[in-house]
């Protein structure tokens, strides 16, 4: 390597660094969500630890609570499990919509049967529903944990959950209907790893290399927002990816968490940090 392929590729590395950290700023600036409890217990300890893990990983918590949610968990015991930066109690005056329209994606930890049953028939009577469809409307994420109204939940079986299979296949009905409307499900469990991959998602990073350059420049000036957000489209999820790359970095693990498989050169150097971003968010790196 000669001397001006040599200052080429320190400029390029210095050039990827720093637009990675650009990205990265903006991705954890957008860390925000609105979290709507609606009254389960099955599941509410596993939401915690979640809910809890988002906000160690820098998210704002947004707690909103229906009127059976203020009865059943209460404010202040959510106040206690995960101290969310605002909490809302249906009944006072709220303005869901803005909540909604503030915060990048919306989190229901405890989905009960009742709410299920009022998403699925597109029903909005009270402010929890109608801040779900507001949400639905205007195609913001929403990621959903069913713990609580899944009729095969083994929890619900040994409290004394015997209504009929036809009761059940209705509820099963509930949330295949649900899902087809676009909102996530899944369990408290993996409610955090869930959360991320769909917030991943939402980003594509993928652009040509002078495109990010000028975007690098800009927010040198000053601009950090506006230059990044040129380089923020939309894209649907993918599968795999393949990074060719000789060193792969957190950063490329973190901009690409929407991708499942990851696929690196045979010589490759894969960071410390990027394997452990890449286990945390379930990611396999496979090289060629």
């Amino acid at each position: 390597m000669n001397k001006v392929e040599f200052e080429n590729a320190l400029m390029a590395t210095i050039v990827d660094y720093i637009s990675d950290q650009v990205i990265l700023r903006y991705m954890d600036a957008c860390k925000s969500a609105t979290v709507l409890f609606t009254g389960a217990l099955i599941g509410y300890g596993d939401a915690v630890e979640s809910l809890n893990e988002l906000k160690n990983d820098g998210w704002k918590l947004t707690a909103v609570l229906s009127k059976a949610a203020s009865e059943v968990l209460t404010a202040e015991r959510i106040k206690k499990d995960i101290n969310p930066d605002v909490i809302y109690v249906e009944g006072a005056p709220v303005d869901g919509r803005k909540i909604i329209d503030d915060n990048a994606l919306v989190i229901i930890p405890t989905l009960t049967i009742n709410t299920a049953a009022k998403i699925a028939n597109c029903i909005s009577d009270n402010l929890l529903t109608n801040m779900i469809s507001r949400a639905m409307s205007t195609g913001k994420p929403i990621v959903a944990a069913i713990d609580g109204c899944c009729p095969d939940n083994e929890v619900r079986a040994k409290i004394g959950f015997k209504v009929t299979e036809a009761y059940k296949k209705r509820m099963r009905r509930n949330l295949e209907d649900i899902q087809s409307y676009g909102i996530i499900l899944t369990v408290d469990k993996n409610l955090s790893k869930k959360v991320d991959r769909v917030f991943g998602s939402t980003f594509n990073f993928e652009v040509p290399a002078a495109e990010v350059k000028m975007a690098v420049m800009e927010a040198q000036k000053g601009a950090t927002t506006q230059a990044v957000e040129k380089i923020v489209k939309s894209e649907k999820v993918s599968t795999s990816l393949k990074l060719d790359k000789k060193v792969i970095g957190r950063v490329d693990i973190a901009k690409n968490a929407r991708f499942k498989t990851i696929i690196v050169r045979e010589d490759a150097v894969v960071t410390g940090l990027a394997v452990d971003e890449a286990r945390n968010r379930g990611i396999t790196i496979v090289k060629e």
